[in-house]
């Protein structure tokens, strides 16, 4: 197999800002976003400072290059355990349940997500994504009753997002995943047998995302 010249080039920017998100993801671990300059992540990162600029034009697009990689890991492990399925309600409560299980499994990516910086609502979006295609196509098959779908999806999300950051600070509620999927399917019109069976259901869920992250590491490629 040959590969061109921009084959090469190509291949080492996907892998020196890969080095780059490293780089970020341990110093705002290790000591917080107020940490974060060109300078020290790209000492860390092993580069001069200079070659930061080929990459991201300041700190704060180096942090929607970070949020972009998390919100992608998010969604690679909700496609896995989605594939096959095709009943909304189905669908909506393993996202939910998997989504969950993320933020419990793995401390580290739930501190990258709401204590370095970056915006909550890009993962907001990222589970808005598949949330508002399921509601509607939950409404569409009766499986689903809701008057505002933006409002639907709006409470669910924020209500994810909320047991999420109790899983951060430790709160007693951070253990009842099960149950606000259960909630949720309740107040999105599904009866309590049905709700019941689909929040307790046996699943085999994704592993998190082990961090630091890489587009490399999710056989992805970083958007441009």
């Amino acid at each position: 197999m040959s590969f061109s010249m921009t084959d090469i080039v190509q291949t080492k920017r996907h892998r020196t800002r890969d080095q780059l998100l490293v780089a970020a993801q341990e110093l705002l671990l290790a000591e917080g976003a107020a940490v974060l300059g060109v300078r020290r992540v790209a000492t860390q990162a092993g580069l001069v400072h200079s070659s930061f600029y080929n990459y991201y034009a300041d700190t704060g697009a180096l942090l929607d290059g970070l949020a972009s990689l998390l919100v992608a890991g998010h969604l690679k492990a909700v496609g896995q355990v989605r594939d096959g399925i095709e009943a909304p309600a189905e669908l909506f409560a393993v996202t939910t349940r998997q989504t969950l299980r993320i933020f419990q499994a793995s401390p580290r990516y739930t501190r990258l997500m709401f204590d370095s910086g970056i915006p909550v609502d890009r993962l907001s979006r990222g589970l808005g994504a598949h949330m508002r295609q399921d509601l509607r196509a939950g409404v569409r098959d009766d499986s689903f009753r809701v008057h505002d779908l933006d409002v639907a999806v709006t409470i669910a999300s924020g209500a994810i997002l909320a047991l999420a950051l109790a899983h951060l600070r430790r709160s007693k509620r951070a253990a009842d995943i099960d149950g606000l999927t259960l909630e949720l399917l309740r107040m999105l019109g599904v009866p309590a047998e049905r709700a019941e069976a689909l929040a307790t259901a046996k699943v085999t869920f994704s592993e998190a995302p082990a961090i630091p992250m890489t587009w490399k590491a999710l056989g992805l490629v970083a958007p441009d």
